[in-house]
């Protein structure tokens, strides 16, 4: 049995990935951990009871097991860059780079994680070609790749939230993704009862997408019937409540995608209200006492509700360690 595993985080967050492999059994050390978002750095190092601080990717190098990143992907959005050289979002370059000469050993396994819209080939929009590029450079390294876009409400959680994630294996074998599992839980089991729904109200905007008839709850959307049902237990995102073209905005007893900055309603015991940070943070995966420990150190609920949009949902990423696991690829 290996004594620890060591990981590298670049672009860490809140450590998902630590916290995931943790929930694996493994005994972690975290070489190390980087991230510029000085609160984010702040929370992590609360949650895990560490102290790292704020740095950027540009000045790092050493050796590690695992490898695991999640660039910047503002620009992989539709509304996205889409030049390899320019951008926020090519900072994965600069991990290739890592791997390729800033390690004196490569990792055996190296995960990434982004945006479904990075494998899109659109005429109006396509990003393919970054992770064409990525793919081709770590096939050059010696790495099999490959990569899946998984649905965390298939993984465990009532959250509908599809992110694409690459598996490079040093050994040369191929990664197969876990299979799906079926979703034991509803949205109502993660929603905190003690919730008073008069602190969490829709601004006025918001309130406006709704109406009543015969009892019944409805959202307006922009499809042909114009309108759908809302039942109790149910989310329903009301992010741009002016906008004319939305539609898909009412998810069926599971959250809609969390972002960093998320306007998701929910209809509950006859009452509509916002989400709570508590409650987005439980939707990543993550403990109550990994709230309780940003709350101490004085984040607040916004900043909370960023970090969450902005992390990798923990049960996902534990299903594909699990099956690293199962493979041999991770020493346990």
């Amino acid at each position: 049995m290996k004594e620890t595993t060591n990981i590298l985080e670049l672009f860490g967050g809140v450590g998902a990935p630590r916290r995931a492999l943790e929930l694996c059994g493994l005994n972690i050390k975290s070489i190390d951990y980087v991230e510029i978002l000085p609160y984010a750095v702040l929370a992590y190092n609360n949650i895990f009871d560490i102290s790292y601080k704020p740095q950027n990717i540009i000045n790092w190098n050493m050796d590690v097991d695992i490898l695991i990143h999640g660039s910047p992907c503002q620009d992989f959005t539709k509304e996205g860059k889409n030049d390899i050289n320019t951008g926020r979002s090519i900072l994965y370059n600069r991990t290739l780079e890592i791997i390729e000469k800033g390690l004196h050993k490569r990792p055996p396994v190296v995960i990434w994680e982004n945006v479904p819209n990075l494998a899109s080939q659109g005429k109006k929009v396509s990003h393919k070609h970054h992770l064409d590029h990525y793919i081709e450079t770590m096939e050059a390294m010696g790495y099999k790749s490959t990569y899946a876009i998984l649905d965390a409400s298939k993984y465990g959680i009532p959250q509908a939230r599809e992110r694409l994630y690459v598996v490079s294996l040093l050994s040369g074998n191929e990664f197969e993704f876990p299979d799906e599992i079926p979703l034991k839980f509803h949205l109502r089991d993660f929603l905190d009862k003690t919730v008073n729904p008069a602190d969490y109200q829709l601004s006025d905007a918001e309130k406006q997408l709704f109406f009543t008839n015969n009892g019944k709850l409805y959202v307006k959307e922009a499809t042909k019937i114009g309108y759908k049902l809302v039942e109790d237990g149910d989310c329903i995102n009301v992010a741009f409540p002016n906008s004319k073209t939305r539609r898909g905005r009412v998810g069926k007893g599971v959250a809609k995608t969390l972002t960093t900055a998320p306007r998701q309603a929910v209809y509950v015991n006859g009452c509509l209200r916002m989400l709570t940070a508590k409650e987005c943070w439980r939707l990543m995966g993550f403990k109550d006492r990994d709230y309780a420990a940003m709350k101490r150190v004085g984040l607040t609920e916004a900043q909370i509700c960023h970090l969450a949009g902005n992390s990798i949902c923990v049960p996902v990423l534990q299903q594909i360690f699990t099956k690293l696991i199962t493979m041999g690829e991770i020493e346990q």
